[in-house]
């Protein structure tokens, strides 16, 4: 039984390390200036540090609320963990290529095709941001509807969640085929990041308080 205990009490553990941890090289690479290197390290880093998390996120709250709920939760968080990833790197490694392929450009109009070229592969990058977006925010609203009910999170936590989860959704398919940010919406993302942020924080409050 006490094996079973600290089990789990390292499970959780690790979710609010890695949780934490995605959520930095999420905010990270995206406003801080950073050595190109560094700065893919902690873009390809975000997704695999957030499928661990929400295993470990289930690991905590199954002990209170598992059901199929929970269940769909992480699962649809860790989905979105490994469809950030392919957006990620299908991003990154378009705009290198492009912008070698401008730099060995000998001529304007040599140019103006592989910018156009670019930006007609780049289509495929938005269409899966908004993959992972819609995967994200069905995650954050049923791990929202969860939060509102679990004895030591509560309401507060969970009517953020799902409001933010469920907000981003519908400027999604409102901007759809574009991601809300690219058409010139609102993008809630860093809202929904800064809360799970949260989450994680205070997960690591609770494991550390014995909770």
């Amino acid at each position: 039984m006490d094996h079973q205990v600290s089990q789990s009490t390292s499970w959780v553990r690790l979710a609010a390390i890695t949780g934490l941890a995605s959520i930095l090289c999420y905010f990270a690479a995206a406003f801080v200036p950073l050595p190109d290197m560094l700065a893919r390290l902690l873009v390809f880093a975000f997704g695999p540090l957030l499928c661990v998390a929400y295993l470990g996120l289930y690991r905590y709250m199954s002990v209170d609320s598992d059901g199929p709920v929970l269940q769909l939760a992480c699962l649809f968080g860790i989905i979105a963990g490994v469809l950030v990833t392919i957006m990620l790197v299908v991003q990154v490694g378009n705009n290198m290529v492009w912008s070698d392929r401008l730099a060995e450009a000998d001529s304007d109009t040599a140019k103006e095709a592989i910018q156009a070229a670019g930006r007609a592969v780049n289509r495929v990058q938005y269409l899966m941001d908004v993959v992972w977006d819609l995967f994200i925010c069905v995650s954050t609203i049923l791990l929202g509807i969860v939060l509102w009910s679990h004895p030591r999170f509560g309401k507060i936590w969970g009517g953020i969640g799902l409001m933010a989860g469920f907000v981003l959704l519908v400027l999604n398919l409102h901007s759809f085929p574009y991601p809300p940010a690219e058409a010139g919406s609102v993008d809630l993302g860093p809202l929904v990041a800064l809360w799970m942020l949260g989450v994680f924080v205070r997960l690591l409050l609770l494991i550390r308080k014995g909770g």
